[in-house]
């Protein structure tokens, strides 16, 4: 018999000797530190095979797998550290918010936690309001579902313009690469399909118009769905007509083939019952009957603004106040102004057919507000529309049969809706649209309106070489105002929206003038590449210098600018919904003052006339019904067709009394929005939030720290040849084998330039942060999958560890329940000698002193434990076994139960209310309601701390209190 290994003896039959068989041994010798077997197949044929003393750990009996406690140590660890990661998400309560660069809050976790991880597969419709974090709480859901098993490919559906801000939120936050498709994507091959991208982001508008795209989302047999601005999934219905969008099709096409799907907007409902039941439709299938109470039914989920809090129930979001400034052109700008509006006017008057309306209309419309925007937008828009006139003109002098053929086509550039666009897209579209689209359909009728443009160019020449411009005036009092500033002297931070590039060009210019080179002017438009937004955006978060922010909607739109509170309309949008979507770049999480926001009206020109009117109203409304008019104002606006309106007006088309009529109805219109919103929310109580305190505190103290990722990692990754070392301030993976990315996840990248085990604040506005490598990362979950194939078996040979503060031995085991294939517990015992079980940290396994060399009596102790559990629970997995030996004299085990104990009885006589907590979780009691303590027994002087509760300690800081007795 070889000592250690009582199970390998003639006539046993055994695994793992031979490959996937059960063969019996003939014979075993010792040889060096190994031995030499010769063994029997189920055929009769015998072999032979020289083994180490590695290799015979992984031989193991048949029909009990019985534990032989002579495990290598270093496998064992490993293979334990890689059994918690495999089953973080069961042992780790939170896994996904303390695996990433987020700083959860309640109403995030309740979402995720409390409603959409409570089944599988799941249907669910989250309806915060904006600001609320809903791309954090995709992501926590999606890392949670993949760590839970539920999901391996998973497609995102978003709006053109937020495809990037999705793909940069969920690599730097949660380290989720997804792919963004492209045609290129699928290449020429005839078998193209979507199979090789688990995880992908697609455009709403590329792949709801395109037929043959939609095939491949469908086919694409991803588990999880995720539309975001799922409101724009439009279906209307009319008495018993049911009118649906290619995007509404797209996303049943999608429900019906996917398992898992999420709706994310703010405004589910339009307003329109029979539609939104229409669009409730989603949330079911093609024969099941249409939801009616979607909340109480939990599948949906909506808070508003004024119920999300910190933890400590502090309103989330601060007050939101609006003022307009009123300014009056001087006689050189009405004069500019009066020519071109009644050029606009005369243009929209020729309007004749639907498709001249979208073009030509559109044109006009933009060619106004360019008006009210700079002298330079006017002046630079007159003149690249005559100069493309122009150049119409003189390619048909020598063609004038062609000429209405080419003409007729500048209308095709405007069949698309602008207020649909991305404001990316939206910016070079109102370029190209007011630059060539015309009523001209002869080269008379050309040269006529060329004409016309001259003069309108040599009238705006005059008013820019004036330097004439109240609205510019109006911005400078405000910018030298005390608001400005604070009480050091110190410039507040500011940004300032316009509509288009040419006024931006103009600003910078002129703030250069008024503020010197002292201050930074920061400048984010639709041209800029991500990288450079990013850029900007980082310099006017972090520089002191940088406190004035220019921007067109491209900063309206995935930019997150909570450092400033302070914003200017330089330009009104006509748009309600870019009104909404500016004001909420400050006006979200993180924001800690009063936001404040000025719009530059001007007072005497018809659309100015319009908005100072509705401002006026809405203030009211805010003072009687307070900031919630702001989250309801953009579905008002769009209710009363804001747009049209102001074309109305400027066109001549309505009347003073027809537009002060609409307008008045807004103040009916926002008191109903308001009360029809408060009805329509769920619910975060004091109560409520009171439990998920509690439960995001413990779950904090549990939560893996960035060692156990890290010494895993550092340990695993060079035994499966991945390069990983520090380079600066970060780590590198230079390179993962192609074998690893192969077998153990489609989602592994072949290198990864930076990462780190630890998340710090100023990660997150770095121009390149790096990837947050922790529990439930692609790489970290390959490592622990392929460590587990390879050692595996020596938590089920098992190990002798060593305990000094018990004079007991124990037996440490670890079993897996299952359901469904996924795991739903791993749970830890510590089991005495007269068998009585207490539930304990699966820590302990790397706490405790290894490696000593295991006595029969232990080997059999071990088994018999094994043995009674696989009776007890036949379904279980025994996961992984030990023998603890405990070293402690009498005297220090004694003086560890009665510090214990001690603690216990001062916390009661306190009135701190002790609850247990698991003996070697790393604290014995928590206590309190408002805030969580964790309380740690120790004897005198005793001053040595295990691996846990070192890691409790970094977890909640001075939450963390060790008692001496």
């Amino acid at each position: 018999m070889l000592p250690g290994f009582a199970h390998l003896s003639p006539g046993s039959k055994v695994e793992g000797l031979a490959f996937d068989a059960v063969v019996e041994i003939v014979d075993i010798t010792a040889a060096g530190s190994g031995a030499f077997v010769r063994y029997r197949d189920e055929f009769g044929i015998e072999d032979s095979r020289l083994l180490s003393a590695d290799e015979l750990t992984n031989i193991l009996p048949v029909g009990g797998r019985g534990p032989t406690l002579a495990a290598d140590p270093d496998h064992f660890w490993l293979a334990i550290e890689a059994l918690r990661l495999r089953h973080a998400a069961v042992l780790n309560p939170l896994l996904a918010v303390s695996s990433s660069n987020v700083e959860a809050l309640p109403h995030q976790v309740q979402a995720v936690y409390d409603c959409m991880l409570t089944g599988h597969p799941k249907r669910f419709l989250l309806a915060d309001d904006p600001g609320a974090g809903k791309t954090i709480m995709a992501g926590l859901f999606i890392k949670e579902a993949l760590a839970r098993g539920w999901i391996r490919r998973c497609l995102i559906v978003v709006p053109g313009s937020l495809v990037e801000q999705w793909q940069n939120e969920l690599r730097e936050k949660f380290a989720l690469h997804f792919e963004v498709f492209e045609n290129s994507l699928l290449g020429d091959s005839p078998d193209k399909s979507l199979q090789d991208f688990p995880f992908l982001i697609a455009r709403l508008d590329q792949f709801s118009r395109n037929s043959e795209l939609m095939a491949h989302a469908v086919d694409g047999e991803y588990d999880l769905a995720i539309f975001d601005e799922a409101h724009k999934l439009a279906v209307s219905s009319w008495g018993s007509t049911v009118t649906k969008t290619k995007r509404f099709k797209l996303a049943e096409a999608i429900r019906d083939a996917v398992p898992s799907t999420v709706l994310m907007t703010a405004t589910p409902h339009n307003g329109k019952d029979a539609d939104y039941r229409e669009f409730l439709t989603l949330l079911g299938s093609a024969d099941q009957p249409v939801v009616e109470d979607p909340a109480g039914d939990g599948l949906m989920r909506r808070l508003v603004k004024e119920q999300l809090v910190h933890l400590d129930g502090t309103p989330l979001f601060p007050e939101r106040r609006a003022s307009t400034v009123p300014y009056r052109l001087s006689p050189i700008e009405s004069e500019l102004y009066e020519a071109v509006s009644e050029y606009v006017r005369e243009e929209m008057n020729k309007v004749s057919d639907d498709d001249t309306r979208r073009s030509v209309g559109f044109a006009l419309v933009v060619l106004q507000r360019r008006l009210a925007s700079s002298p330079q937008a006017i002046l630079r828009s007159l003149t690249r529309r005559r100069d493309r006139l122009r150049a119409q003109a003189d390619q048909a002098q020598a063609a004038e049969g062609k000429l209405a053929v080419a003409l007729a086509a500048t209308l095709g550039v405007g069949n698309d809706d602008p207020d649909e666009m991305s404001s990316v897209r939206a910016e070079t579209y109102q370029d190209e649209v007011v630059s060539v689209a015309t009523n001209a359909r002869t080269v008379a009728e050309l040269e006529a309106e060329i004409l016309v443009l001259g003069r309108l160019v040599a009238k705006a020449e005059a008013v820019y070489s004036a330097r004439a411009d109240a609205k510019w005036a109006a911005l400078a009092e405000l910018l030298t105002s005390e608001a400005m500033f604070e009480a050091d002297g110190q410039r507040r931070k500011i940004i300032i929206f316009s509509e288009n590039r040419d006024t931006l060009d103009y600003l910078e210019d002129r703030l250069v003038g008024l503020l010197g080179r002292t201050v930074d002017v920061q400048v984010i438009h639709g041209a800029l590449s991500w990288t450079d937004r990013r850029r900007a955006q980082a310099n006017f978060i972090t520089e002191p210098s940088s406190s004035v922010l220019i921007a067109t909607d491209a900063a309206g739109e995935g930019v997150n600018l909570q450092v400033a509170h302070l914003m200017v309309n330089y330009d009104v949008p006509w748009n309600p919904n870019r009104l909404e979507q500016r004001f909420g770049r400050i006006h979200r999480i993180g924001q800690r003052h009063t936001c404040h926001l000025w719009n530059l009206v001007a007072a005497d020109t018809r659309e100015g006339d319009v908005f100072r009117t509705l401002l006026e109203k809405v203030e009211v409304q805010r003072e009687a019904l307070g900031d919630q008019v702001f989250d309801v104002l953009g579905e008002v606006l769009t209710e009363i067709s804001l747009s049209q309106l102001l074309r109305r007006a400027v066109g001549g088309e309505a009347q003073r009394g027809e537009i002060e009529s609409e307008l008045e109805s807004v103040s009916g219109r926002l008191e109903s929005a308001v009360e029809k919103r408060a009805a329509s929310v769920s619910t975060l109580t004091p109560e409520e939030l009171a439990v998920l305190r509690r439960e995001m505190e413990i779950a904090k103290a549990m939560s893996f720290q960035p060692d156990v990722a890290r010494d895993f990692m550092l340990r695993a990754a060079p035994l499966f040849h991945v390069d990983i070392t520090m380079r600066g301030d970060a780590w590198q993976v230079g390179y993962v084998p192609t074998r690893l990315r192969d077998e153990f996840g489609s989602s592994l990248m072949a290198r990864y330039d930076r990462v780190a085990f630890e998340h710090s604040d100023d990660q997150v506005f770095a121009a390149d942060p790096p990837e947050l490598m922790a529990p439930g990362h692609p790489l970290v979950s390959a490592l622990a999958d392929a460590i587990g194939d390879e050692f595996g078996s020596s938590l089920n040979h098992g190990i002798v560890l060593s305990d000094n503060r018990s004079s007991d031995d124990y037996v440490l085991v670890t079993v897996v329940a299952t359901a469904e294939g996924n795991p739903s517990t791993v749970t830890t015992y510590a089991v005495t000698v007269g068998g009585d079980r207490q539930q304990v940290s699966p820590g302990l396994y790397t706490d405790l002193e290894m490696g000593a060399t295991p006595e029969p009596r232990e080997v059999a102790a071990a088994e018999a434990v094994v043995a009674a559990f696989s009776d007890d629970y036949p379904d279980y997995d025994i996961a992984a076994v030990a023998y603890v030996r405990g070293t402690a004299s009498p005297q220090t085990a004694s003086a560890w139960r009665t510090a214990r104990e001690q603690l216990r009885d001062e916390l009661t006589a306190r009135g701190l209310d002790p609850v247990a907590a698991l003996p070697g979780q790393g604290w014995d009691f928590t206590t309190g309601h408002d805030e969580i303590i964790f309380w740690s027994a120790a004897p005198p002087g005793e001053t040595e701390r295990r691996r846990t509760e070192k890691q409790v300690a970094a977890n909640v800081g001075g939450k963390y209190r060790v008692e001496q007795g």
